[in-house]
């Protein structure tokens, strides 16, 4: 996500991947999901919310480890233009093959170059790329997204972007396989940006040639950084501009495995979210769109980002809840009339 303020004191670590897995599952409140975090998380979080029981279920295990695998020392940050931007998306490609997307147009890679200041060589990436086709009516499509790439290597320190948006793009890889077991009623197009932390160039690009219709695309749900937050509240933007959202952000609400809160999508400056992650090329083109994300934390943009400091309960029920908007939204549409 592109620069904003900090907000929030700083959260407690926890460690081990297998150990985070399995406080997804517990219920909030259970002796397992109580221990998953140390105790200053706990004095810190608000009441925990139900588990949830009728959302999706999404396998907490690899949701975990492919955060993990992400923000890895290894992905040296992901950023733009590196060869371990390029590791990651190989990694990211090979696992929408894996989960059975069906690759848009000419595969599953979307090349993108811009220029990121005047008389500069060209900077090149690519999206990354998936569909689920729907069973009713696939000529309509809607975007779920997340971008995987972060700021990389500065003065010798590695910026993992755990949160920042490791969080999101193996949060839309639960939800591709999710869905790929669960066919939707339209199409799902699962993409992961490249370069939105050199402003939001990926999805600009997408928007600009797309691989499919433009006019075809219905809605945008996009991700980024969720996996965190000390009073378990997740933002959902969105409502203000595009008001058909609001109703279905509305009923979540009452269902949410988390603290939802509708904001964040009106005025001006660093609170209006709205062109603040990969949503804004979307809101450009007037698609309606439903952004996902928590308000800043200490780690923010700093080396200390890492998959250690992650809330495995509140993350595993964020995207539980995200994915029944999906839901939600995949049976609204039906009733929406052409853009």
């Amino acid at each position: 996500m592109t620069m904003r303020g900090l907000r929030f004191p700083l959260l407690a670590v926890v460690t081990g991947a297998t150990a985070l897995a399995a406080a997804c599952t517990a219920k909030p409140g259970s002796a397992t999901s109580a221990t998953s975090a140390t105790s200053a998380t706990s004095a810190t979080a608000a009441a925990p919310r139900l588990d949830g029981a009728a959302l999706p279920a999404i396998d907490s295990t690899r949701l975990i480890g492919d955060l993990f695998r992400l923000a890895d020392d290894s992905m040296a940050g992901r950023a733009t233009g590196t060869p371990e931007n390029a590791k990651a998306r190989a990694w990211l490609v090979g696992e929408f093959r894996r989960i059975g997307l069906a690759p848009p147009g000419g595969g599953y890679e979307q090349p993108i170059a811009f220029q990121r200041r005047e008389g500069a060589d060209s900077t090149r990436g690519a999206n990354v790329l998936g569909l689920v086709r729907g069973t009713r009516d696939p000529a309509r499509v809607i975007v779920v997204s997340a971008h995987f790439d972060h700021v990389g290597v500065r003065n010798g320190e590695i910026f993992n972007g755990a949160d920042d948006n490791a969080s999101g793009t193996a949060a839309v890889l639960a939800m591709a396989a999710y869905f790929r077991a669960h066919p939707p009623q339209h199409t799902l197009l699962f993409a992961l940006w490249d370069a939105e932390e050199m402003g939001l160039q990926g999805a600009r690009w997408f928007v600009a040639h797309p691989p499919v219709p433009l006019a075809s695309i219905v809605a945008n749900v996009n991700l980024d950084m969720v996996s965190r937050n000390v009073a378990d509240e997740l933002y959902a933007a969105g409502a203000a501009p595009y008001p058909q959202m609001r109703p279905l952000l509305e009923a979540l609400e009452g269902r949410a495995a988390v603290t939802l809160r509708l904001g964040h999508d009106t005025g001006s400056g660093s609170e209006n979210w709205t062109d603040q992650s990969d949503q804004g090329a979307f809101h450009a083109a007037r698609i309606p769109f439903v952004y996902f994300g928590v308000e800043d934390h200490p780690d923010y943009h700093r080396p200390t980002d890492d998959p250690s400091r992650i809330q495995p309960g509140f993350y595993y029920r964020a995207v539980r809840t995200i994915a029944s908007l999906v839901q939600a939204l995949d049976v609204a549409v039906s009733d929406w009339g052409a853009r």
